[in-house]
This record gives structure tokens, sequence and C-alpha cells, in this order.
């Protein structure tokens, strides 16, 4: 790999989405020069009147992050829907439980946010940060490791120095299959239908799920009274024909499998079908390399903890360079990075486990099983002090 037009950086960034650009721009604040690189073009400016069908839930822990960026204030601005009650019935059984903030003496349990507003905002933070250079429409070709130093050539024949890379490239990363990194995977044999929807009666700034035999289905709530983002998880064949369906009657459909809580659909976007898998690198780092949100590891989205736990991984290793850089430390030695694996390793896992446990808990059509369930949801809905441990976890406090 040639040198002669080397650009040097601390930390290069494989990866310019949500967890990619909050992991740039906390680096950058602790002073380290940081290069980001995305396959993808800048995104062109879209239709701001009409929602992003692609939503995440965003825990109080995760706010706090990007309020310590200051992008909270403009993400805030544009659009954004706290959900101070969360409401879980089983279809098959008569179990139901409420959460809600005020059991925790909090303002709100989270934040329902469009992906899009989030990445105008770390975008705009990036491109006003003299230490972040984002290099966009590019794609990595070759890695060199060496003793103190890691050489990347781009698509365009350019290349980068660095101590350390960090690959926040997706499920499908690049690094970490350079890496000759293993993963755990699961083929869930599900799909996401994700779509926006108007409801007959408000959402109440409640998020709504229902359990069914096939999946969950989410009604989370937007910032207008009426709008509700919709995460339907459910078979393949189902999926297939779902997205066939009429919008009128894919509404009919819709309502009638949410049990009619918010009354009649009254109107639908634009539908995307998701396949859905669980994934978890058996290694977290290498020397001068780290894997982190998709890359590392990719959950059920029944709980809504995917985009958080990237987040969790950029701040977890935020606060170890910080504090490596502190003490003169090289921050791509494998001593140092060990540090982020062993913190990160144990509630990534616990997390995959329960997501798989109550997929496989709420999947099942026997009837002790829909017994079992409707007695403990009822059960830990009159235990209030285990009911705000939940709720803590969940925000992340």
């Amino acid at each position: 790999m040639q040198t002669s037009l080397m650009q040097k950086f601390d930390v290069i960034i494989l990866g310019g989405g949500l967890v990619g650009l909050t992991a740039a721009n906390l680096y950058a604040n602790s002073g380290f020069s940081v290069a980001v690189i995305e396959k993808q073009p800048m995104p062109t400016a879209r239709d701001d009147s009409a929602f992003d069908i692609r939503c995440s839930a965003i825990s109080r822990k995760s706010q706090a992050i990007f309020q310590d960026l200051t992008v909270w204030d403009e993400i805030s601005a544009a659009r954004i829907s706290p959900y101070s009650k969360m409401v879980v019935w089983d279809a098959l059984g008569f179990g139901e439980i409420t959460f809600d903030a005020r059991e925790v003496s909090e303002p709100n349990l989270g934040h329902i946010i469009e992906n899009s507003v989030m990445l105008k905002a770390l975008q705009k933070k990036c491109q006003q940060n003299s230490e972040i250079t984002v290099l966009s429409g590019l794609h990595p070709v070759a890695i060199e490791f060496h003793p103190d130093h890691v050489n990347l050539q781009l698509s365009d024949a350019l290349n980068l120095q660095a101590k350390l890379v960090v690959g926040a490239d997706g499920k499908h990363s690049w690094l970490r299959k350079n890496l000759q990194i293993e993963t755990i995977e699961q083929n869930y044999q599900q799909v996401a239908l994700v779509t926006t929807v108007q409801t007959e009666f408000p959402h109440q700034e409640t998020a709504w799920q229902r359990f069914l035999p096939d999946g969950p289905l989410a009604f989370l709530p937007l910032n207008e009274p009426r709008a509700c983002s919709i995460v339907w998880t459910t078979t393949p064949e189902q999926g297939k024909a779902l997205m066939a369906f009429p919008t009128e009657m894919f509404n009919q459909e819709l309502a009638h499998h949410f049990d009619y809580r918010l009354g009649k659909i009254l109107t639908c976007s634009q539908k995307e079908c998701f396949p859905l898998s669980r994934l978890q690198a058996k290694e977290y780092i290498k020397e001068r390399a780290v894997l982190m949100g998709d890359a590392l590891h990719v959950i059920h989205p029944l709980a809504g903890q995917g985009v958080n736990l990237g987040l969790y991984d950029a701040l977890e290793l935020s606060n170890i360079l910080t504090n490596a850089k502190q003490k003169s430390e090289d921050i791509g030695c494998y001593s140092i990075l060990r540090k982020f694996e062993r913190a990160r390793k144990g509630q990534v896992t616990a997390t995959l486990f329960a997501m798989d446990f109550f997929k496989k808990l709420f999947g099942s059509t026997q009837s002790w099983v829909a017994g079992f369930r409707s007695i403990g949801l009822n059960g830990i809905d009159k235990f209030p002090w285990l009911k705000q441990k939940i709720i803590r976890q969940a925000m992340g406090l």
C-alpha cells in the first residue's frame, strides 16, 4: 500500500450511520482526529413533511449522549415524540401490563425519533467539527495492520492511516470480515413490516405492543396525536401477503390484529419489510480494531434496544479512549481495547438472551404457555418495585 499520499488520523470509523456518527462526535470532542468512511453518498434534502418510516425508540441514557453532544436541541426542534406509558398485552391470553413513567418519577420513558432526524443533526455536528473528516460515497478495499498503526485504502485510491479503526459498518461488516471474526447467528424466520399510519383515536403518548402468535405488533407514537410508527413482526409469508394488500385491506387487517385499541386505521404510508435475525461477534476487538453497533450485535426489535446498544458501545469506547489519552497510552493497543470488550460483552449477551427468551415465550401458541404468560404479566403489574426496576433498566438509568 502506497504511503506517499497518506492522510493521518487518530481514529478511522467505518460506517456513517447513527452509531458511527455518534462515535465520531464523541471522539472528536475528546480531541481525537477522526475520519468517517460511509459508502453511501451524503443524503439529499428530503421532504420533511412526511414521516420517515424508519424510527427508533431512544432511551433516556441515549438522550443524555445526544445532550452531551449538543445535538438534542436540534433533534427536539425537528420532530420527536416522548412516550410516558407503554402498554403490552397478549393476544392469546388475558395478560396485560402498563409501564408508566410516573412510577419512577420521570417525565417520560423515552422518545420515538425518526432515524433521518437524528442523522441530519449528527451530520451537521460533524460538519461543524474541524477534527472530523467525512468521506462519503467511498468504501474500503484493503487494510494493513502494523505494530503502531493501521493503513486503510479506499475505493478512490486514497490512503488513510490511524492508530485505531472502528467498525460501525453494519450487519454485513467489511471490517469484521477482514478481521476474520466469526459470528453466532440465527435466522428468526420473521420479517418486520414498517410503515406510518394515522389512527382514529389519539395515541396518548403511549407505546402500544400486542404479542401475536407470529410476533409482536407495535404502535409507536409520533409527534402528531394520531400518527404512529408501525413495526409488525410476522412470518415471511404473511409479510409478503401484507405488502401486497391494497391500502384499505391492509388498514383493516392492521386494526383487527391490533384489537382496535386506537380505532380504525385512517391512512397508511409506504410500507417496507426487513428480514430479522440475531447476530453476535465472537470477538469484539483485535489489535487496533474495534466493532460496535450492528457490526457487533443484531437483536430482535421487540424491545427497541438495537440502536441504544450501539450508542452505548460508542459511549463506552469514548470513555476508555479519553482515559487512555489522559495517561498518554496507545489507544489502539489490545490491553486498552480489552477494557471495551469486558465492559460491553456482559450487557450485550444478556440483552440478546433476554430478547430470544421473550421471542420464544410469546411466540408459543400452547395454551399452558399462554396462561403462564398472562399470569406473569398480570403478576408483575402488581409488584411496583419490580416494575420500577424493569422500567429503569429499559431507560438505561
